[in-house]
């Protein structure tokens, strides 16, 4: 039989580890309570402006029990629309997503969030009683460029470095819209206020470290025009071919002016960007500057554009993320001055050769005289290595060299090539 103490001894030591597991569950659902307290119980935000570069104003509603907690939520529900729910929320994909769910709780404690705040109104613009809650709303304004900047060193987001060591930094160039046939650059060169606006968006983008090619001569265009001259329609678009000659991989267009109101002059202005290869537009938005009685054009012009580039930008962001997947893209203009006896087994003989140094391609137009290919290719650095893979690829190919082509290159920057087929 053991003795009494013993088995006294081991039940209370049973008991203590019992009511210790116990505590430590109860610890733990405090704990995940807690934290799922942290998100913010107000999803409701409206976006007001670009304030600067990195700052942007909100309105922005909050829950609480009083108007200290629902100031608190306010906050949160801030920080929460420019993350998730704006049009150009910082995450953008599933995958960035689903790794910023696993960290949540943990980001939207008060304390994390007041990192991100510059700014909150003392008035409140609105109060709603409901039940035992209470609803207010308020001007608050956050640090979007912090934001972006902890999420990417978190790892939840691409960062801009990250990208631009994968893919380079992309260049962008900026351009007044013009009727087609017109030159860009003259309008820049004979109204201040298309000027102005140019110069707005080039300083944002400079001030986000981007590479902005600045068009300063339209005789660039004369090796495009002539190697696409039997091609229709292209010909009268000349801010594609700039951002083509130059070796943009995105173009931004834009179009400025002062618009009287009943309380003062504003300033309405509208972005469009496109990727250069294809002309396909990544994205349009409008800004607007508030009624600014005796205000100069040059001021609401600046306004209104810091609302319109912040949000085209996000969408050349998710491009620029895309085109990673499928490699370096290029225009790929093949000049046909060759006699060839059968254009199309040139044609053919010339896409396999295209499929030994790209991952992807796209013909536009194919004629006896011209061949207009978008191409991806991710094996080689440079454009001018990636020329020497197709030219050795044409040199021992059996097909091409059976009808006796030869590939010469005209002209070879960043997005576009510019290349001759010619008998060897």
């Amino acid at each position: 039989m053991k003795p009494i103490r013993k088995v006294c001894s081991t039940r209370n030591a049973a008991l203590r580890l019992v009511s210790l597991c116990a505590l430590s569950i109860v610890l733990s659902a405090c704990s995940s309570s807690t934290l799922v307290a942290q998100l913010p119980q107000s999803r409701e935000a409206v976006f007001l402006e670009s304030y600067s570069p990195t700052e942007v104003t909100l309105k922005a509603k909050g829950i609480g029990k009083d108007v200290e907690a629902a100031e608190k939520d306010a906050r949160k529900c801030a920080v929460y629309f420019i993350i998730f729910n704006a049009n150009d929320a910082l995450l953008q994909t599933p995958a960035e997503k689903e790794a910023f769910t696993s960290q949540q709780e943990a980001f939207f404690t008060d304390e994390n969030i007041d990192n991100y705040i510059t700014f909150m109104g003392n008035e409140i613009i609105s109060k709603v009683r409901s039940g035992e809650n209470v609803k207010v709303e308020k001007l608050i304004r956050v640090n979007k460029g912090k934001l972006q900047d902890d999420l990417s060193a978190k790892g939840l987001v691409a960062s801009k470095s990250a990208l631009t060591e994968a893919a380079g930094n992309p260049f962008i160039m900026v351009l007044p819209e013009v009727p087609k046939g017109e030159s860009p650059i003259a309008a820049l060169q004979r109204n201040p206020d298309v000027k102005k606006g140019a110069e707005v968006i080039e300083s944002y983008l400079t001030q986000r470290r981007y590479d902005v090619k600045v068009p300063e001569q339209k005789d660039q265009l004369n090796d495009l025009i002539a190697a696409k001259k039997n091609v229709k329609g292209l010909a009268e678009d000349v801010s594609y071919q700039l951002a083509l000659s130059i070796g943009a991989d995105v173009y931004i267009t834009y179009n400025v002016s002062v618009e009287q109101g009943s309380r003062g002059n504003k300033g309405v202005v509208a972005c469009r960007a496109y990727e250069t290869t294809t002309a396909r537009l990544l994205g349009t938005e409008t800004g607007y500057s508030p009624e600014r009685p005796g205000a100069p054009n040059a001021a609401l012009i600046e306004e209104a554009m810091n609302g319109a580039i912040d949000r085209v930008l996000s969408r050349i962001n998710g491009y620029w993320k895309d085109d990673l997947a499928q490699g370096r893209q290029y225009k790929l203009i093949f000049r046909i001055t060759g006699n060839f006896d059968d254009p199309d087994e040139l044609t053919d003989a010339l896409e396999d050769v295209m499929k030994k140094v790209t991952t992807k391609r796209k013909v536009n137009i194919a004629t006896k005289e011209t061949v207009d290919m978008v191409a991806w290719q991710n094996q080689f650095e440079s454009e001018s290595k990636f020329f020497r893979a197709m030219a050795k690829e044409f040199e021992t190919n059996k097909d091409i060299k059976k009808i006796g082509a030869k590939l010469k290159r005209i002209n070879v920057n960043r997005k576009l090539m510019l290349l001759e087929i010619i008998n060897s």
